[in-house]
């Protein structure tokens, strides 16, 4: 599995391939900032080594109390003194320093500034309290910003011995070389030096001088990693290309399912009973055809061809019998007679038409013929209005 690098100029790579074989890792960061990122501690967590987190920043703090659960994350500054210090806390985290000086240079930079007093403890004392008995210390990390001579002094060498020492040995933001006034503390404790990134510089202990072999080349192929952006990025592409195979999944469902009902319809034509059943389903049909036909012309359904058709036959009946007056007196005299005057009063009214000035005489009863026609109808009753009229002037 490759190695996932987090650190911001590869140094757990080299840490890694000089400490993999260590074992109950463990590390002491100061000037931790970010749990996440430009980490140099991260992968080692993730591959169970534990250590000492330091950072006064209360907002990264909180973040590595939470993301580092099994460290032991402190929220203060380290010096050459016990007490307490201003610190210049940057509107750019990672340049936040005790270094008043460094400090009014990245205001003058545009950088906002604000300073708040702090807990300053020694190296010393932190190893003495939060590093377990007998537990060795694999690497020391020091970034502090400009502090790093007073956080190395705080250390008593020859007591708390890092494997691995660390330490950012350019002035911040820049690559000018700022070591000298650090590196012979390390020198005078026994430390060779074994390495340069261009940003930091590596020390190992005279009692563990195997490593220094470990540090001969810069990060290379051989080491087999990945930066943590490359990991996110094969992670990304990873979940497209699994949606996009559930995706073809579920397509070549859905076209089993449709080749699975399309076979089984064709094996259900093709079958004999489904032949056999021809006629019946012929016969049904026709059936529920005419039963619907039957219905319309008994019930006269509103809007049918019954209707329409029967609504046609009482005009022209009406027409007819408008135009000769013996008719129309013996239908009267007749529909009396029988009793069902009324209703054909009721049903001239509805179909027959009429207009105004019709009438009663004529509108069989007097209900006007026009009441609930439609607009068809209307004009039928106008027309027979018209024909009416015609007929009464002959007559007279």
């Amino acid at each position: 599995m490759s190695f996932i690098s987090y650190a911001q100029n590869f140094e757990d790579v080299m840490l890694w391939r000089a400490l993999r074989h260590a074992e109950k890792g463990f590390y002491i960061d100061v000037g931790a900032w970010s749990p996440d990122l430009d980490s140099v501690t991260k992968a080692f967590y993730e591959r169970g080594w534990r250590g000492i987190n330091i950072e006064p920043n209360p907002e990264f703090n909180r973040q590595l109390c939470e993301r580092r659960p099994n460290d032991c994350n402190l929220r203060v500054a380290v010096g050459d003194q016990q007490g307490v210090l201003s610190m210049n806390f940057l509107g750019n985290p990672g340049l936040s320093t005790l270094d008043d000086a460094i400090a009014e240079q990245h205001r003058q930079a545009g950088w906002s500034l604000e300073r708040h007093e702090v807990q300053v403890f020694t190296l010393a004392s932190i190893w003495a309290e939060h590093v377990p008995l007998g537990q060795e210390v694999h690497f020391l990390k020091v970034d502090v910003e400009g502090f790093e001579e007073a956080a190395l002094r705080g250390n008593d060498w020859l007591r708390h011995r890092p494997w691995v020492v660390v330490v950012e040995a350019t002035l911040p933001m820049s690559q000018v070389e700022s070591f000298e006034s650090w590196e012979p503390i390390l020198f005078g404790a026994g430390y060779c030096f074994a390495y340069a990134d261009g940003l930091n510089r590596f020390y190992v202990a005279q009692e563990h001088d195997n490593l220094l072999s470990a540090f001969k080349y810069p990060p290379n192929v051989f080491d087999d990693f990945l930066l943590s952006q490359q990991q996110d990025a094969h992670a990304s592409a990873a979940q497209a290309q699994a949606r996009a195979a559930q995706a073809q999944a579920r397509a070549a469902q859905a076209e089993a399912r449709a080749a699975q009902a399309e076979a089984h319809m064709l094996q259900l034509l093709g079958s004999s009973s489904w032949r056999i059943t021809a006629p019946l389903r012929a016969i049904s049909k026709r059936w529920r055809w005419l039963l619907a036909g039957a219905s319309a012309w008994i019930t006269l359904a509103p809007g049918s061809r019954p209707q329409r058709l029967a609504k046609r036959i009482l005009l022209r009946a009406h027409a007819a019998v408008a135009s000769r007056s013996t008719l129309r007196r013996l239908i009267v005299s007749v529909a009396q007679r029988l009793g069902f005057y009324p209703a054909l009063r009721r049903l001239y009214g509805r179909y027959a038409g009429g207009g105004e000035g019709l009438s009663q005489s004529y509108a069989l009863g007097g209900i006007d013929p026009q009441s609930g026609l439609s607009p068809w109808g209307r004009q039928m009753a106008l027309r027979l209005h018209a024909a009416r009229r015609g007929i009464k002037q002959q007559e007279h």
